[in-house]
């Protein structure tokens, strides 16, 4: 999981190479098309058709004069590459999506603790009626709060997961950090004291 002197970081347990993208028969229709020019490849998570940043453009082939693609492809070192192109599961939930978001950089960290507030947590509890938090040592041995995402992906050995809203979370953190996902491929830990300025002065 991410360690407490660096509350954003987001850890990664698996990752995908941004391999040459295969060239289509789409592709070689445009190419006929527009002889003597580049041929970019956008990601997928982009309408090419739409307002596509920089970043999101994986890269060109150079089509020669008579409209063919040169197999030879230029990568574009901007490039972000999308929870979709890298393989990520489909989220489960908005909160999920956004972590996932951040961790291509497709969204920027400070959307994160404002978005945890509105979510729905699957935090320990011992019986359904608990209200109560229940922290525990991380791998450096500070006491962290677990919160998932979707109710399946909390430990299955845990007695219950019960569901709160992220809001309602802050006041019983006890100075404790919350760590979102800890056991997923995509982690995170986020502080009480960004939590309660998302509280106080984005919602």
């Amino acid at each position: 999981m991410a360690q407490r002197d660096d509350p954003h970081r987001l850890v990664p347990e698996q990752s995908a190479a941004v391999r040459k993208p295969e060239i289509t028969a789409e592709m070689r229709t445009n190419a006929r098309a527009n002889p003597g020019s580049w041929l970019y490849v956008i990601d997928e998570a982009f309408d090419p058709k739409g307002n596509v940043p920089t970043w999101a453009v994986v890269g060109a082939y150079p089509v020669d004069g008579r409209g063919e693609i040169v197999d030879d492809f230029h990568f574009n070192d901007q490039y972000r590459p999308s929870p979709q192109a890298l393989g990520f599961p489909d989220p489960s939930s908005e909160l999920e999506y956004l972590l996932q978001l951040i961790y291509t950089r497709h969204r920027p960290e400070e959307d994160l603790a404002p978005a945890v507030l509105g979510a729905d947590l699957y935090v320990y509890a011992y019986t359904p009626a608990q209200r109560t938090l229940v922290g525990f040592h991380d791998l450096d041995g500070d006491v962290v709060v677990s919160a998932y995402t979707a109710k399946a992906l909390a430990p299955r050995d845990w007695p219950h997961a019960r569901k709160v809203k992220g809001r309602d979370i802050i006041d019983l953190l006890g100075g404790c950090p919350l760590a979102l996902n800890p056991d997923d491929a995509i982690t995170a830990v986020v502080t009480p004291d960004e939590l309660e300025y998302a509280r106080t002065h984005l919602l």
